[in-house]
């Protein structure tokens, strides 16, 4: 046989100390940049999931800063659906939580209940063990060594031996589970806890994504509220200008039906968590003192500083011309066309539930005479006429302000 060979086969030579620790240290530093590269590519690069939601609860904010009253129509159907978005995707995140908590609470069951069923396993061994000792202590095992030499016959002592063969035996076998048994109840207990804490963590989780959900409500519900608000205002306006400029009236109640619309849907979806309610009723004043400014008749609260108003405008070459009050029994009667018939929908329903939308009475400064919309040669006025600009420089002085959506009306307090 030649050297080096074992049993006709080559036997190969294991490396010197000296010479393997290289190897091992080039095949640890590989296995450890290998390892550090999924780590790296996290840090550098973000869960689609949570950036996601980073953006739409970011979007969710710059919406609440929309103001409902005197924004445009488009901005205010976005920050709608920004704020729906959010909701949505705060309740999606949270079901995937709480589904994830509830898989995690059932293996922590399971993980216990294996757990009391491997304790009742070894409750019954050492039961069975202890009563084999009490048989040994009254019948010692030398005792029946010395009986079977008694025996009448050979046979009767064979069998007293295998008897006591086999009482032995289940002795060591009883010892051996149970050894088995604590062994396993360690694992078990482990395995429970590590369960019960996974459980406990998960949940946190599902809570932390319940209020994430309950606070998106709440940010929806609050933005849903002033949209009311603007809903009532802008179909009022609608209404005031019926008679004046019926085709600015019918676009103003088109853009506002396709807005509550949306406020509708947003309401009734589970999102929502239901209808937003339609809040506190606006009061509505009894009968008010009134007087013909110029052939538009106002409050007569604010007939004097009207009247300087026009009057400091012709001077200026403006002649301004409108409508300032409107009965509140017509918007009474629209309601009931338009809502129902009950106190709750003449006057707290929301103007998104009626159909067409209509405004609540009481919520037009029309209904008040505390409003104009002003007109200039027959016509309503635009940002680019004459009488808007001496209104934007002049009306302030005396305590009129314009609502930004609506250049031709004019207040007294705003809105």
């Amino acid at each position: 046989m030649l050297p080096g060979r074992v049993g006709g086969r080559a036997r190969r030579h294991p490396l010197p100390p000296a010479r393997r620790r290289p190897i091992i240290g080039v095949l640890a530093a590989g296995l450890i940049a290998l390892a550090a590269i999924p780590a790296a590519a996290q840090q550098t690069s973000k869960d689609p999931r949570a950036e996601r939601d980073r953006i739409r609860s970011k979007r969710a904010e710059v919406a609440t800063q929309v103001d409902a009253l005197r924004a445009e129509d488009a901005e205010v159907d976005a920050a709608l659906a920004a704020l729906d978005e959010n909701l949505r995707g705060k309740q999606a995140a949270f079901a995937d939580a709480d589904r994830a908590a509830g898989e995690a609470e059932r293996e922590a069951a399971e993980a216990r209940e294996a757990e009391r069923q491997k304790e009742a396993e070894i409750e019954r061994l050492r039961e069975e063990i202890a009563g084999f000792a009490v048989a040994a202590y009254v019948n010692p095992p030398g005792e029946d060594l010395f009986d079977s030499f008694r025996a009448a016959s050979a046979g009767e002592a064979l069998q007293k031996r295998t008897l006591l063969d086999l009482r032995s035996g289940r002795d060591a076998d009883l010892l051996d589970e149970l050894r088995a048994a604590q062994h396993e109840l360690e694992e078990l207990r482990e395995r429970a806890e590590r369960a019960s804490e996974e459980a406990r963590q998960r949940r946190a989780v599902a809570e932390q994504q319940l209020g994430e959900v309950q606070a998106a409500r709440a940010q929806q519900a609050q933005f849903a509220a002033q949209v009311q608000q603007r809903l009532d205002a802008r179909l009022g306006e609608a209404a005031a200008l019926e008679e004046t400029d019926r085709e600015l009236s019918a676009e103003i109640s088109r853009r506002e039906a396709e807005l509550a619309e949306r406020l509708r849907r947003m309401s009734a979806s589970p999102a929502a968590g239901g209808g937003s309610g339609g809040g506190p009723p606006i009061p509505v004043s009894g009968p008010i003192a009134l007087a013909n400014v110029r052939g538009i008749v106002v409050a007569a609260s604010i007939a004097g500083q009207t009247e300087s108003m026009l009057a400091a405008a012709a001077a200026d070459g403006i002649v301004l011309s409108g409508t300032g009050y409107r009965d509140i029994s017509r918007q009474i009667e629209l309601r009931r066309q338009h809502c129902g018939s009950s106190e709750y929908a003449l006057y707290q329903m929301p103007a998104e539930q009626c159909r067409p939308p209509t405004a609540r009475p009481g919520a037009s400064k029309h209904e008040q005479g505390l409003a104009i919309d002003f007109t200039e040669g027959g016509r309503t006025l635009s940002r680019s006429s004459t009488g808007f600009q001496w209104l934007a420089a002049n009306a302030g002085r005396f305590g009129f302000v314009n609502l930004p959506s609506e250049p031709w009306h004019w207040s007294v307090g705003g809105g």
